[in-house]
């Protein structure tokens, strides 16, 4: 299992009703996905007042396959388009956790005794 993990910022002043309507259909269209199978699940997360940047995040899961079949079709990247022209400090970037992160942890590991 794989993941996507998409952040966002402030929304630009003056662009609140869009950001809201687009995360409405975003998140529509990550629920049709799931029913179509083409990813295994989604969840958004919005965050407190913090005192950072990051106001909030979804993450994706699916086979690295999925995910790179979904990120690479007019419809994300349409979706990544708009976000990017809404919001401050939006990103997509690799999620890892289970098995991809225990991995990556490893390969961490490797590295800090190959440099010593």
């Amino acid at each position: 299992m794989s993941g996507l993990f998409i952040g966002w910022g402030e929304i630009y002043p003056g662009c609140e009703e869009r950001a809201l309507r687009l995360f409405s259909e975003v998140v529509a269209y990550y629920g049709k996905l799931i029913e179509e199978g083409r990813i295994s699940g989604f969840e958004p997360f919005l965050l407190a007042a913090h005192g950072g940047g990051l106001r909030g995040f979804m993450s994706v899961r699916g086979t690295p396959e999925q995910l790179t079949t979904v990120s690479h079709e007019d419809e994300f990247r349409s979706q990544t388009i708009r976000a990017e022209m809404l919001m401050k400090d939006f990103g997509v970037t690799e999620l890892f956790f289970g098995e991809d992160l225990a991995h990556n942890l490893e390969l961490y590991e490797h590295q800090i005794g190959a440099a010593a």
